[in-house]
């Protein structure tokens, strides 16, 4: 996709230095070796990311923290074509597969293909599976999912380009069906009446065939994060707009370093004051996660109403990974370095191995004994 992963806000909150914390020590001893890991992306969003973003790229944090630990990192960026890229994956000889992966060719919408390929592989792997990516990124669908296991979401709709739609509660927000990022979010996305919603349409169809339109819940929003089995302190985007100005996180206020959306959208991690709060928006976390089968780590925001009422309004498996990004902010946050935050993640990809990665590892075992 064009604009990397994001989380909502990105104030420069770094986690503390990746030098120090916990370490995954590989075996060692004679006769052993460094476990190998594939770290997989793709080139075209990391060279869209290096060139266009104010956000650095977190491939080179992420290997640097996998090497600190003793593992031997290995980059593989799909540049198009798959039969090479898959040679390489298979004939590596691998222990794991840190999954970078936001799209091919920098299409986000095929972000759960390199996760299906490493599945079918039966390589370990970091982060969600391919079934969560696919569901989570259409947004309609992953709704009417959550809906029925009895989780609160805003009601919405989708609409398709030049058909008619009746919608009649408002406010409401409109944004693309299958894009995260917060692309295509801007103030004109909250419309209060049958007019801007229209207006809002128009511009969203010229880039996007499909647009989902939703109800605006206009109150607090707060970003819950999972680590394995570990639910991390909770984060608050703090209003600080200007008057008129809706309280939404757009695109700007992740991506456009110093504008009025940036500097209104300040983070902040729950204290010790709301852990009431906090322990009732974790146990919402479990359930959202488990609900879609999600694994490795993963995001879930929610918008809280003036009677305090938690609405899920997106779901984001395998969220930025940069030292700065919100995901990191809340590990440190739980008292973790950024080399921490790795190591739980590759942990969890050991301990939710799929079927096909057991197998594939005893066959090993079995050859190196």
């Amino acid at each position: 996709m064009n604009p990397p992963r994001g989380d909502a806000g990105n104030a420069p909150l770094r986690a503390p230095n990746a030098s120090a914390g916990r370490v995954v020590q590989p075996p060692t001893g004679a006769g052993t070796r460094r476990r190998r890991v594939a770290i997989i992306a793709d080139a075209v969003a990391e060279t869209q990311e290096r060139f266009e973003s104010a956000t650095a790229s977190s491939l080179g944090d992420v290997r640097d923290a996998l090497a600190g630990q003793g593992f031997e990192p290995v980059v593989l960026e799909f540049a198009g074509e798959p039969g090479s890229w898959l040679s390489a994956l298979r004939e590596g000889d691998f222990d794991l597969v840190f999954n970078l992966c936001e799209g091919l060719s920098g299409h986000g919408s095929e972000e759960h293909l390199p996760a299906a390929a490493v599945e079918l592989l039966g390589l370990p792997m970091t982060g969600a599976r391919a079934l969560t990516l696919g569901l989570c990124l259409r947004k309609e669908l992953v709704n009417a999912h959550l809906r029925a296991q009895g989780v609160a979401v805003p009601e919405w709709a989708l609409a398709a380009a030049g058909e008619p739609l009746n919608w009649r509660r408002y406010p409401a927000i409109v944004k693309p069906a299958a894009e995260d990022a917060s692309l295509g979010i801007d103030a004109g996305s909250v419309v209060r009446d049958g007019s801007e919603l229209q207006a809002a349409r128009v511009r969203a169809h010229a880039s996007w065939e499909r647009v989902i339109v939703q109800r605006f819940i206009d109150g607090r929003e707060l970003n819950l994060a999972v680590v394995g089995d570990r639910v991390l302190p909770p984060a608050e985007i703090e209003w600080a707009l200007p008057d008129g100005l809706p309280h939404v996180v757009t695109y700007a206020a992740k991506w456009d370093a110093g504008s009025v959306y940036d500097r209104g959208t300040v983070p902040r991690v729950l204290g010790q004051s709301e852990e009431r709060l906090s322990a009732r928006l974790a146990a919402l976390a479990r359930r959202v996660w488990a609900a879609v089968d999600g694994a490795g780590y993963g995001r879930i925001d929610v918008r809280m109403d003036k009677r305090g009422k938690a609405w899920v309004i997106d779901v984001n498996p395998n969220p930025d990974l940069s030292p700065d990004a919100g995901l990191a902010r809340q590990a440190a946050a739980a008292g973790w370095s950024y080399r921490d935050l790795i190591a739980h993640i590759v942990e969890a990809a050991f301990a939710t191995q799929s079927p096909l990665s057991r197998a594939r590892g005893a066959r090993r075992s079995e050859v190196t004994a």
